[in-house]
Order: C-alpha cells, then sequence, then structure tokens
C-alpha cells in the first residue's frame, strides 16, 4: 500500500505546487505592467521642494477650500471603480451586468490588467499624497495606503473611456467629459494632485496602446463590442 501511495501523493503534490505557480505567474489577462512600461514613458513627478510642487500642492489646497457641498457629494460617488458607476449615466439603463454577460467580464480582465500597470508605476516613483506633505487637507473619501503618482482612479477612468469609445464612436465625447469629471474629483476630494491626474490620462493612452496590439484582446474587444451595441440598440 505505502508503495502505491507515496508516487500518487507525490504528483499530487506537484500538481498542487504547479497549480500555484500558474495563478501567480498569471495576475494579468492580456497584458503584464512589462509590456506598457509606464515607469519609462511618464515624466517624473515634480521634484520635492521645487515650485511645480508647491503649485501642485497649492492646487490641492484650492479645491479644497473651494469645492461646494454638489461637487463633495458627487465626487465622493465617483470614488467607486467600477465601469457600471463610472458611465452609467453616460450610457443608460441598460449598461447593466443582466444584458452584458460578455462585456462585463471583458472589462473587469481590462480592470485587472491596468490596475497592475498602475500599482507597479506607483511603487516606482513613490510620490507622497497631498493630505500626507500637508495635515491640513482632510480628504473627504477613505485615504488611499499606495502612492500618488500617477492617479489609479484617473487611469481607470479614460482606459474604460478610451476603449468604450473605440466600441461607441458616438458616444466618444460624452465619455471624455465624463473621464475628465471623474478625475478632477480627485483633486476635489483630496487624494491627488493635478499633475497624478494628467499623468493618469497619458498612462491610460499607453495601456490601451498595448492592450491592441494583443489578439486575445482584440478577440475579446470584438465580441464584448458587438453585445454591447445591440444591448444599446446601437446596430
Amino acid at each position: 500500500m505505502l508503495n502505491i501511495r507515496k508516487p500518487l501523493f507525490v504528483v499530487l503534490i506537484l500538481l498542487v505546487f504547479a497549480a500555484v505557480s500558474v495563478a501567480e505567474a498569471r495576475d494579468t489577462f492580456y497584458i503584464s505592467p512589462s509590456q506598457v512600461g509606464l515607469s519609462y514613458l511618464l515624466q517624473p513627478p515634480p521634484a520635492v521642494d521645487s515650485q511645480a510642487q508647491e503649485e501642485d500642492l497649492k492646487a490641492v489646497q484650492a479645491a479644497q477650500k473651494n469645492r461646494t457641498e454638489e461637487q463633495a457629494k458627487s465626487c465622493e460617488a465617483d470614488n467607486a471603480l467600477t465601469i457600471f458607476a463610472f458611465v452609467g449615466d453616460v450610457l443608460g439603463p441598460n449598461f447593466n451586468k443582466e444584458k452584458l454577460a460578455v462585456t462585463t467580464p471583458f472589462f473587469e480582465r481590462v480592470y485587472v490588467d491596468q490596475i497592475e500597470a498602475a500599482m507597479e508605476v506607483k511603487e516606482h516613483f513613490n510620490r507622497q499624497r497631498p493630505f500626507v506633505i500637508d495635515p491640513e487637507i482632510k480628504p473627504i473619501v477613505r485615504q488611499p495606503a499606495n502612492a500618488s503618482y500617477p492617479s489609479g482612479h484617473s487611469i481607470t477612468g479614460y482606459v474604460y473611456t478610451i476603449i468604450l469609445s473605440m466600441m461607441l464612436p458616438e458616444k466618444a465625447q460624452a465619455l471624455y467629459n465624463r473621464a475628465g469629471v471623474y478625475s478632477r474629483c480627485r483633486v476635489i476630494v483630496g487624494v491627488h494632485f493635478p499633475t497624478d491626474v494628467e499623468s493618469g490620462r497619458i498612462a491610460a493612452a499607453a495601456i490601451v496602446n498595448a492592450l491592441i496590439q494583443q489578439p486575445l484582446f482584440m478577440r475579446d474587444f470584438d465580441r464584448a463590442k458587438k453585445e454591447l451595441r445591440q444591448a444599446l440598440q446601437l446596430n
């Protein structure tokens, strides 16, 4: 019995380790952060004690001082990162999980890829958040624990916007307007500098450019585009 079970046990252990290795190696779906190279593409954030840094900080201070209750409420709601929270108002009630069985997991995969790229470049630059530099800045959303540059919300919003605009060119202007508001909210709520937001827009373009080079992404993109246009009755 022992001679039979031991090889079987060894095989099972090897299979478990193999599965774990594959899972660890596959943190992304279409692209890896190295295929984007944001650490090399993005201009470094303003240096500490520079004039540009001072202007960046003053912009956050002014946004905190001048924000209205309506802006605060709207921007607090925009702290969510889901695509449905992001563009539900732009695309209407048919833009929902129940009607989009292909589109929903497609954008979930895109989200994983772009957030991995964002986290890598954040760690590379390791810029402190505005509320760390100036304790008088009081964020009205949960204080993020990661670095400030570039803005992850800005990256996410513009990645969604660029891809959706490729699928729905007739909605492009409204989508880009929405992305602008969504990104600026990160300054208004007190967790990002304006340069964080602008670098997020640039990073998003680089990420989408890397995505569209991948045949698997384009296959899933075409399927999601067909479903989405049908759901929104744009065919």
